[in-house]
C-alpha cells in the first residue's frame, strides 16, 4: 500500500506502508535459517563434546568402576594422589619435554621452509605438495612405517652402516626413544606450519623490504628487523596449536614404543589411557586429562602474553 509523502520541493512521492516490517520479516528469517542450519552441528558438540567433558570432571572425583558402572565418591583424593604419585611426574616430565623439542623445531623448520617456497617460481607448487603431504597421511600408518625404518636392520641403520657409523637403538634406547619419535612428529607436522608461515610471509608488504634494504639493511637484518616482528601473530599461533598437538601425543607412542623403553616415552596422554583401559582406574585417569588441561591452559596464557602484539600490517 502506498501513501503521499512530502519532499523538500513541496512535490508528493508515494510512500510503501510495511515495507520496515517486511524488512524486519526477512531479517527473522534469515536468523530462523541460520538457526537451524547451526543446530546439528551444535547439538553434536554438546552431545559428544561438552556433555563427556562434564562428566569427565565429575567422574574425576569419584572411584568409577569401568566394568560395573559403581561409583564411590573420593573428593579430591585422585588430585592429591596425583601430586605424590613419581609415576605421573616422569609423564609429565617427558611430555614437556617432547613439547619443548616440537615447539622448536616446529617453529624454525615451518619458517625455514616458507622462506624457501615463498617465491613464485615454476614448480614450486610441486615441493609445496611434498612438504605438505605428511599432513593429510594417517598418523597409524605413517607410525607403523618408521617403527620399521627405526628397526635394527631398517634403512636408517643401513645407511649408518654404508658411510662407517655404527648401528643406533633408537627406539630401544631410553635416550634415544623421544628423540625419534619426536622425529616423526617433526616430519608429520611441519608441512601444516610452513603453509601457516607461508601466508604470514607473502602478506607482509613487499614496500616495507624496499625501504629496508634503502636504508642499507641486508638480509639477514631485513629478516629480523621486518620478517619476524611482522609474524609475531603468526608465530603464536603456530607456538600454541604445537605446544597442543605436543602435550597430547598418543599414537607414536602407541605403535613404537608402548611408553618405553624405562618409561622414557610415557607421556601424559598414554599414562591417562593405560591407566583407564589397563588398569581400570577411570577416576583417576580421569583427573591426570584435567590436571593437563589446567597446566596447558596456564602455558597457553603465558605464550599469549609472551608472544602477544599490537604490530598491524
Amino acid at each position: 500500500m502506498a501513501t503521499p509523502g512530502i519532499t523538500k520541493a513541496g512535490q508528493a512521492f508515494p510512500v510503501r506502508v510495511g515495507a520496515g516490517k517486511r524488512g524486519l520479516g526477512a531479517q527473522r528469517e534469515a536468523h530462523m535459517l541460520a538457526f537451524w542450519l547451526l543446530l546439528p552441528a551444535t547439538v553434536g558438540l554438546i552431545l559428544f563434546t561438552f556433555l563427556p567433558i562434564i562428566y569427565a570432571f565429575w567422574v574425576s572425583f569419584h572411584n568409577y568402576q569401568l566394568l560395573t558402572g559403581a561409583t564411590t565418591w573420593l573428593g579430591l583424593a585422585n588430585y592429591t594422589r596425583l601430586a605424590a604419585d613419581p609415576v605421573f611426574k616422569q609423564s609429565l616430565w617427558v611430555a614437556t619435554l617432547y613439547t619443548a623439542i616440537m615447539v622448536v623445531a616446529q617453529v624454525v623448520g615451518g619458517l625455514g621452509l616458507a622462506l624457501l617456497v615463498k617465491e613464485h617460481v615454476r614448480g614450486i607448487g610441486f615441493f609445496r605438495t611434498v612438504y605438505f603431504l605428511p599432513v593429510v597421511a594417517s598418523f597409524v600408518v605413517m607410525a607403523t612405517v618408521w617403527k620399521f625404518l627405526f628397526a635394527e636392520t631398517g634403512i636408517f641403520n643401513t645407511l649408518l652402516l654404508t658411510v662407517g657409523l655404527p648401528a643406533q637403538p633408537f627406539l630401544k634406547s631410553a635416550d634415544q626413544a623421544l628423540a625419534s619419535i619426536a622425529v616423526l612428529g617433526f616430519w608429520k607436522f611441519v608441512g601444516f606450519n610452513m603453509l601457516v608461515f607461508l601466508g604470514g610471509v607473502q602478506a607482509i608488504p613487499p614496500d616495507l623490504y624496499e625501504a629496508a634494504g634503502m636504508d642499507g639493511a641486508g638480509p639477514i637484518r631485513r629478516f629480523f628487523a621486518v620478517t619476524l616482528p611482522l609474524l609475531k601473530r603468526v608465530m603464536l599461533f603456530v607456538v600454541v596449536m604445537t605446544t597442543i598437538e605436543a602435550f597430547k601425543v598418543f599414537t607414536p607412542i602407541y605403535v613404537m614404543t608402548s611408553g618405553g623403553p624405562q618409561e622414557s616415552t610415557n607421556a601424559v596422554v598414554f599414562l591417562v589411557f593405560r591407566t583407564a583401559f589397563r588398569y581400570y582406574e577411570m577416576g583417576y585417569a580421569a583427573a591426570m586429562s584435567f590436571t593437563l588441561l589446567a597446566l596447558v591452559m596456564v602455558l597457553m596464557w603465558a605464550q599469549f602474553r609472551f608472544l602477544r602484539t599490537d604490530v598491524e600490517y
